[in-house]
């Protein structure tokens, strides 16, 4: 049986130690609800950004989305305030940082990579075209920013996930956006050292697994 893992599982995976990872699979062989929901915290940060860019709207419409969900908050109580207020953060940062960037919003596309009966799932928040080149975006929106592991992790997958798909983009057109510090780390070509690390962490996946 193919084990599956989400692209950010793997990146914490590989940062964690043994304890973590021994979560990080359990969360995925044993998934539950609030799992889920972790997964959609910001769904509509993503929505809003995908719009802006698909309605060519303004930049100021993002700052308007942002202050609606501050009043959606406003009305809310507990982890549903906290979450729309993160999710209209989101949106404040990245109309500040790359509100101004001109995107063509092209279909979305569902890629993975696969090593030794691991795959890891790799869905891209934005698929468009910028300046003629087409791209990949994955956003991160959280408040801490990621470490350089997870950095790399996520940029090495995300190139050989596509490539293995047969997109042929360039490392330039792989992008990791971290939203809140405004950094956009790009993808790493195949045959990295960190492919062979992604490869050396799913066989430990495969080895750990039916002891979870």
């Amino acid at each position: 049986m193919m084990i599956k893992i989400s692209l950010k599982g793997l990146a914490k995976f590989m940062a964690g130690n043994s304890a973590q990872q021994r979560k990080v699979l359990r969360d995925f062989k044993y998934p539950d609800p609030e799992g889920f929901a972790q997964t959609i915290y910001y769904r509509e940060a993503r929505d809003f950004i995908t719009a802006y860019h698909q309605n060519r709207q303004p930049i100021q419409w993002l700052f308007d989305r942002a202050s609606q969900l501050d009043a959606i908050a406003d009305q809310s109580s507990g982890q549903t305030t906290t979450r729309y207020k993160n999710n209209a953060r989101a949106i404040r940062g990245y109309a500040r940082y790359f509100g101004n960037r001109k995107f063509e919003v092209l279909p979305d596309v569902s890629l993975a990579v696969t090593y030794a009966g691991v795959m890891v799932t790799v869905f891209p928040d934005l698929h468009v075209r910028e300046n003629r080149a087409e791209k990949i975006i994955k956003f991160e929106f959280s408040k801490d920013a990621p470490d350089d592991k997870m950095v790399k992790v996520i940029a090495q997958a995300m190139y050989e996930a596509q490539s293995n798909d047969g997109m042929r983009l360039k490392s330039s057109s792989v992008l990791y956006i971290d939203v809140r510090r405004g950094v956009t780390h790009k993808g790493a070509r195949a045959g990295s050292r960190m492919r062979h690390e992604m490869e050396a962490a799913c066989k430990n996946i495969s080895t750990l697994w039916n002891g979870i």
